[in-house]
């Protein structure tokens, strides 16, 4: 039985989701407005706490720390939109690129894990021909 002290590791890719989740906040509300740090570190907490179910005796806290270790860092006068434009390329790079696009692929490709295998494309042989002299009218 687990108990709330036991060490778990953070899933890289929900600390992703939480990063997709904050650039989708960020991009829905102000998007024009200036990054404030504040507001940076109260969405990804918030963004964190409700990915684990509104739970207080989840790990939204590590959640969200793993999360701001994925994220760019803020420079100079940025606005909220285009720091929402960073954070989706850092969840990217992370390996979690989901498609949006309907004739994107439906499963994504994640960095060092190997894609289907391909097989060898046939070659044609060619037949011998037939020698000279047998069977047959010369």
């Amino acid at each position: 039985m687990t108990k709330l002290t036991d060490l778990k590791p953070v899933d890289t890719g929900d600390a992703a989701a939480v990063l997709l989740a904050v650039a989708e906040h960020f991009t829905e509300t102000h998007p024009t407005a200036p990054l404030e740090r504040h507001s940076l570190l109260i969405a990804f907490g918030a963004e964190a706490y409700k990915l684990r179910n509104r739970s207080l005796t989840g790990d939204a806290d590590k959640l969200a720390k793993a999360a701001l270790a994925l994220a760019p860092a803020r420079t100079g006068d940025v606005t909220r939109g285009e720091y929402a434009l960073l954070l989706r390329r850092a969840a990217a790079e992370a390996g979690h690129d989901w498609p949006d696009g309907d004739n994107d692929r439906a499963i994504p490709n994640i960095p060092g894990i190997p894609g289907p295998r391909t097989e060898p494309t046939p070659v044609a042989v060619p037949r011998p021909r037939p020698e000279q002299g047998q069977g047959g009218a010369a």
